[in-house]
């Protein structure tokens, strides 16, 4: 409680404007790296059936926008009240419909299959229990799950020793990587059948942004482009960035 607390304090501390706008206002290649994320889950999905879906630790309602733009109906769920706010206000202001509900992950507060589609970018690994989070939108999910959380990687374990990653949050909590055999199993074990996963490189932090920056125009963005194409085209099942995503 003590935790969930003090990400509850972090999270309301963050500039809103920033939070309601983001990935708007990103460099270029920081838009690019979060776009292949949802692009590969929709790879790895095919088809998307869903007509509406939940987006668990949904925050200031990225995720909800994406979902939006597809045709599918978002419903937002965060344990921070500041962020449902600033959702509220991105939906408003981006023109979209969403509804917001604010509940515990590992507790949603919903009947069985009442979704079609639960949905969770980089929230899982917040969370003290991440496992029992998942279990819950294995329950409210009726058709499809999709999962996009920092892998449990050697790449990862370099770079907490030299720095570029952290095991503990600004928000002060332990980050729970999470890797995909435990992933997949938790998901079949509630009678999901149909599971695909994958891994990709996918960094970037604030630190970072200047240097993405020198890569927003055309011909750097074009090089870069190419470059981490052929990067996970090579290298990527050994990545950083985990997916997974679920039929019934």
């Amino acid at each position: 409680m003590q935790s969930r607390a003090r990400q509850i304090e972090f999270y309301a501390s963050l500039d809103a404007e920033s939070e309601i706008e983001r990935p708007h206002h990103y460099p270029r290649p920081v838009r690019l790296l979060i776009k292949s994320k949802f692009h590969r889950a929709l790879r790895l999905l095919g088809h998307v059936t869903s007509t509406d879906a939940l987006c668990v630790c949904g925050g200031s309602g990225m995720d909800a926008e994406w979902l939006a733009r597809l045709g599918i109906q978002p419903t937002i769920l965060d344990i921070s009240p500041e962020a449902l706010a600033r959702a509220r206000i991105r939906a408003q202001r981006h023109g979209f419909k969403t509804w917001l509900v604010r509940g515990d992950a590992t507790r949603l507060p919903f009947r069985s299959e009442c979704f079609g589609m639960a949905l969770v970018h980089d929230g899982l690994h917040h969370l003290g229990h991440p496992y029992c989070a998942l279990d819950e939108m294995a329950r409210v999910a009726r058709q499809e799950l999709v999962l996009m959380e920092p892998a449990r990687a050697a790449l990862t374990r370099l770079a907490v020793a030299v720095g570029l990653a952290a095991d503990v949050e600004p928000a002060g909590n332990a980050v729970r990587r999470l890797n995909a055999a435990g992933v997949r199993a938790r998901i079949e074990a509630r009678s999901w059948r149909h599971v695909r996963s994958a891994r990709d490189f996918v960094y970037y932090q604030p630190w970072t942004f200047a240097i993405y920056r020198m890569a927003d125009r055309f011909p750097v963005f074009a090089v870069f482009v190419l470059t981490y194409r052929l990067l996970n085209f090579a290298f990527g099942r050994w990545g950083n960035s985990l997916k997974v995503v679920a039929r019934r």
